[in-house]
């Protein structure tokens, strides 16, 4: 018997193989397509530089800072007049439905112990969904940072700032998420406890998610 029919012998007795534990294992199905499952999922960056993104601004408030691959937002930076807007697609092989989420953070340039205003916005979007056609920021659910990854000390510091998790178990495949990134220097949002602290111009270098990945891709294109 060659290995090809014996192969398919076997599996026409257990149709997919299991590598691991019951409840966490990576499945090889029938088409060779692997799926992650249980504690076998993994996480990985969806990652956006914004030093091409396209800067809304007249007044200079925002500008590119191409000595250090960043967005530099100026102290008078405002919201909602001035944002960075990061379309983002997802990825066929992203975990889909119950239990997929993103957390977003921006990587910055952090020169002194306060963290500037930074408010992030989002909008989900599905395709071949009907989706309002926006003329503001109105739509856009508001989030303000929760926590920074490092403690600064002194000097540059590439910092990480986070904020909260985003359920994206509503998007289906290849779906969307925009993001757009604002400095909120006087508070206009009133989520801040105040106007921004730190007097100076900002660079922030990109913004990214972390998201759950459980396959290599998909098996057809617009189905996983």
């Amino acid at each position: 018997m060659s290995t090809q029919s014996y192969r398919d012998y076997i599996k026409s007795f257990i149709g997919a193989i299991k590598f691991g534990r019951e409840t966490d294992h990576t499945l090889l199905e029938e088409d060779g397509t692997l799926v992650a499952v249980g504690d076998a999922e993994c996480w990985d960056d969806l990652s956006n530089a914004i030093i091409g993104a396209r800067l809304d601004t007249s007044t200079g408030r925002l500008d590119y800072d191409y000595f250090n691959g960043g967005v530099n937002f100026n102290s008078n930076a405002r919201y909602p007049q001035e944002p960075v807007i990061i379309p983002v697609q997802f990825r066929h092989k992203q975990k889909y439905g119950t239990g997929a989420v993103l957390r977003p953070h921006v990587h910055w340039l952090q020169l002194q112990a306060a963290r500037p205003n930074f408010l992030l916005g989002y909008k989900k979007t599905n395709q071949g969904s009907t989706t309002t056609f926006e003329s503001d920021f109105s739509n856009y659910t508001l989030l303000i940072p929760d926590s920074d990854v490092f403690t600064y000390t002194s000097g540059t510091l590439l910092q990480i700032t986070k904020f909260p998790e985003i359920d994206v178990s509503d998007v289906g495949l290849s779906g969307s998420v925009d993001f757009a990134l604002f400095r909120d220097t006087t508070n206009v949002s009133g989520l801040f406890a105040g106007s921004d602290p730190v007097a100076t111009d900002v660079t922030v270098k990109y913004q990214d998610q972390h998201a759950l990945f459980n396959m290599l891709g998909s098996r057809e294109e617009l189905v996983k």
